[in-house]
């Protein structure tokens, strides 16, 4: 008895001993693994990286930039199909248990003893938001200790609602999506809210493996899963049985999403780019990716998309102007050609199909090769000639699997490639297929859609396919469009391609202007006395820059003209009659001009400036320009009008300038009864001030009186330069247009006015004009200096781009005169111009309603 007792008495020292030495044990352990666990504060504070986005005028998404794509939903948000899926497959006792499940271990267990496989797993949601947010993903005892303990913390500090959106907004889903709101969005191209329960059961089967169970990976896989979880969800008691049903036969569209590189490159790349960079300069290199930005620009999507048909229309049209480069590739054998359209067909298709379909048609498998290859009309393909039809004069060609055919009147323009030669559109310049092509080149083709007339005339058969013979330009071009009263930027294109080139060209290149910089000096000269009737010299001129050495400044196609107005030597773009007004007028007062337009690139000061020497980018002579058309106020151009961070917060917002109009100053003056002599002197402190930098970092040499000229207080507060002159030189643009060498604009049938500037040798071309509410400016070259093509002018290249844009923009609208306010005198405006290029239709343009008095009655 007395040793059973004893016995009995052991056993249980024994276990009071092993419970203690538990308890202890366990307690070490959590006092050892608790020492350096993270805080909770990184969950109170939980501010993951967030996709910033950029909007046009329209409210239209151009832009996005993330490292991670994720758009963060509140609890009250989180929609209630998600959270039932999620919960119903991943943690069906989440609202039960206290960070750790025993029960769901337990389960897991025996389900993967009988599966012989893993199926199940034991870890709560509260676990994988500790792995996702606090520990490391690695897989060893110390961090499953760590997460069981951090488990139990985070649900002492959290409620259940607040755990689970850590997790919904935290988990990556494939297919570039963190979070279930971005999930929704790049697999069905909707909102979270707007999910069923068919694709809320696919997103939340994806939240265990996403690479696994992927639908653009692995579709049976995928459906698998789907249904698995719609089935917990029945089970649990989430949807009823007709539901469950429904789901399983439910058909979704799934698709596949790019990065946000390329989701930039379908809208306006070069806008969206340097948006980017603007806010990296501001607010930091990482803070577009990760802060979760609302941008609200001034692009407006119409006007971009004008101008990059208008910069890839004109590019095309002078690379074919200038001959024929040649086939892409040529390919040897019936078995090389075969094979290369099999894999373009192929390669279409699948850019074409960037959708799945579940279930999948019958058959499973589709034959991609028996579908038809598909072509868009506004798209360039590759082509491989497989026949030369000599007697129709037709090239036989392939796309893929589609047969079509290009006439003579669609590749005549093919010409052996000369840049020495000038080349004309429209022109026949071959009509027989050989010996210019050859079954097997490698041709670019585009779809060809004939209207009726052209059915009528060439005899184009309905029904068949037709293409145009094409080729990829190797010039480069910009166009940069503003609206000049408000400085909102439209529209800006920087090359042709923006996915083989990302330098800016309209905002970053730096080229000669050529005849594009005369506007600023002819303005310059206006101001220092000069009138429209002034007669200048077109003579032959020396310049002596050496001892014995000289330049002779040339016009245009040679030749002299002798006594020239001012206005005609610019209409006709007299190079000779501008230098002369630039040696009248220094250098130095023209540079100070420029600076005081906008204008922030290094100038020499010689006399070939005034034949554009310096080299300038497209959007500040544009921003110069747009000087004139407001009256003399300097645009101040803004491409962002507002931006909000993550929480609604605004960051930046933009505020026009209060500048009062100087009709309304000069009201004021005359109401004050002041009446100051002509001549008094007196700074327009402002404009004054703001040009004393450059003064004297340049060390311009400028006289009392050309400071008088160029900040005098005749000059009205907010203005650059007087109204007077700037509506003079508006005047003389639009005649540039009606009667000079931006005569091609005159097909848009509407007031406008610009100039043209060509480079010698023809490397650079510009047009920098306006109509009365838009501004636009192009350059046509090459990204290393070379000659663009023999007789391509300014006047020829770039004006047809800018014609084809206001085109566009302008198709719907009223016409509109630009008008001169009844304070201008407008009576120097009405001298005649000579109309030597033989232009002499009218086009329209300035309405002055009346002589009026001389601005400001001090006017200098």
């Amino acid at each position: 008895m007395i040793t059973i007792l004893r016995l009995v008495r052991l056993i249980l020292v024994i276990a009071v001993l092993c419970f203690t030495t538990t308890i202890m044990t366990i307690a070490a352990l959590l006092f050892y693994y608790s020492r350096d666990l993270p805080k909770l504060d990184t969950l109170k504070d939980y501010n993951p990286p967030v996709i910033s986005e950029v909007f046009a005028t329209d409210g239209t998404k151009v832009g996005e930039f993330w490292m991670e794509k994720r758009i963060v939903l509140t609890p009250q948000e989180m929609p209630k199909v998600i959270v039932q899926a999620i919960v119903a497959s991943e943690d069906d006792r989440f609202f039960e248990h206290k960070g750790i499940d025993y029960q769901g271990i337990v389960r897991a267990f025996i389900e993967n003893l009988k599966a012989g496989h893993v199926v199940q797993g034991g870890s709560t949601i509260t676990q994988q938001v500790t792995k996702s947010l606090l520990l490391s993903k690695e897989r060893t005892l110390d961090r499953k200790i760590k997460e069981a303990i951090l488990a139990t913390r985070i649900e002492k500090n959290f409620n259940k609602d607040e755990i689970l959106n850590l997790y919904l907004n935290q988990t990556f889903f494939g297919n570039r999506a963190y979070g279930v709101e971005a999930a929704a969005r790049n697999y069905f191209h909707k909102s979270a809210k707007e999910l069923n329960i068919a694709e809320a059961a696919m997103i939340a089967g994806l939240a265990k493996a996403p690479s696994l169970y992927s639908p653009l990976r692995d579709v049976p896989q995928a459906k698998a899963r789907q249904e698995y979880v719609i089935d917990r969800m029945f089970e649990v008691g989430y949807i009823t049985k007709e539901q469950k049903e429904r789901a399983k036969q439910t058909k979704l569209i799934i698709y596949k999403e790019n990065t946000d590189k390329d989701f930039n490159l379908r809208y306006a790349p070069w806008f969206t780019e340097y948006i980017r960079k603007v806010v990296q300069e501001k607010y930091g290199e990482q803070v577009p990716y990760t802060h979760g930005l609302k941008i609200d620009t001034t692009l407006d999507l119409n006007f971009q998309q004008a101008a990059e048909r208008a910069v890839n229309r004109g590019l095309r049209e002078l690379d074919k102007r200038e001959g024929y480069g040649g086939p892409i590739r040529h390919f040897n054998g019936k078995e090389e050609i075969k094979t290369f359209l099999d894999e373009t067909h192929l390669k279409l298709i699948q850019e074409e199909n960037q959708i799945i379909e579940i279930p999948l048609p019958d058959p499973v498998k589709k034959d991609l090769a028996s579908m038809p290859t598909p072509i868009k009309p506004d798209r360039y393909y590759e082509a491989v000639i497989v026949n030369l039809d000599r007697k129709n004069q037709n090239l036989e060609i392939k796309v893929g699997h589609v047969s079509g055919t290009i006439r003579v009147h669609d590749y005549a323009w093919a010409r052996k490639r000369n840049l020495d030669s000038a080349g004309y559109d429209g022109t026949y310049y071959i009509r027989d297929p050989h010996p210019t092509f050859a079954e097997g080149d490698l041709v670019q083709v585009k779809l060809k859609k004939p209207g009726e007339a052209e059915i009528k005339e060439k005899e184009y058969e309905s029904g068949k396919t037709y293409f145009s013979l094409e080729q990829k330009p190797e010039v480069e071009g910009a166009l940069f469009s503003y609206e000049p009263q408000s400085g909102f930027v439209r529209a800006m294109v920087g090359g042709k391609d923006f996915k083989e080139s990302e330098f800016n060209r309209a905002l970053q290149a730096l080229r000669q202007t050529g005849s594009a910089i005369k506007p600023l000096i002819y303005s310059a000269a206006l101001d220092k006395g000069y009138t429209l009737n002034s007669m200048i010299e077109d003579a032959p001129l020396y310049y002596e820059y050496s001892p014995g050495r000289f330049w002779s400044p040339q016009n245009y196609g040679g030749g002299f003209k002798g006594p020239t107005s001012f206005r005609s030597a610019l209409v006709n773009s007299r190079n000779v009659v501008t230098v002369r007004i630039l040696m009248d007028i220094g250098l130095d007062y023209t540079v100070a001009y420029a600076r005081k337009l906008g204008i922030t690139s290094p100038m020499k000061r010689v006399y070939s400036m005034a034949l554009g020497a310096n080299d300038l980018k497209l959007s500040e002579l544009s921003r110069a320009y747009g000087t004139f058309i407001t009256g003399g106020i300097r645009p101040e151009l803004v491409f962002i009008k507002r931006i909000t961070d993550r929480f609604g917060q605004v960051l930046e917002e933009y505020h026009p300038r209060n500048i009062v109009p100087f009709e309304q100053q000069l009201d004021e003056i005359k109401k004050s009864g002041k009446k100051p002599a002509r001549g008094e002197k007196g700074y327009n402190q402002a404009l004054y001030d703001s040009a004393l930098p450059s003064i004297e970092e340049e060390k311009l040499d400028l006289t009392d009186i050309e400071k008088q000229i160029l900040y005098g207080s005749y000059i009205p507060e907010g203005y650059a330069i007087s109204p007077r002159t700037a509506y003079t030189m508006v005047q003389l643009m639009n005649d540039i247009v009606n009667f000079g060498t931006g005569f091609k604009v005159k097909a848009l049938g509407k007031p406008a006015a610009g100039k043209t500037g060509t480079t010698n040798d023809e490397t650079d071309v510009w047009f920098v004009g306006f109509v009365p509410d838009l501004f636009a400016g192009v350059w046509v070259g090459f990204d290393k200096v070379q000659k663009i093509g023999s007789r391509e002018t300014g006047g020829n290249t770039a004006a047809p781009i800018f014609l084809y844009y206001m085109q566009e923009i302008l198709k719907d609208k009223p016409v509109a005169p630009f008008v001169i306010p009844k304070e201008i005198n407008t009576e120097a405006l009405k001298a005649p111009i000579d109309t030597s290029i033989g232009e002499d239709a009218e086009a329209g343009g300035i309405t002055g309603p009346g002589h009026g008095a001389d601005f400001f009655i001090h006017d200098f």
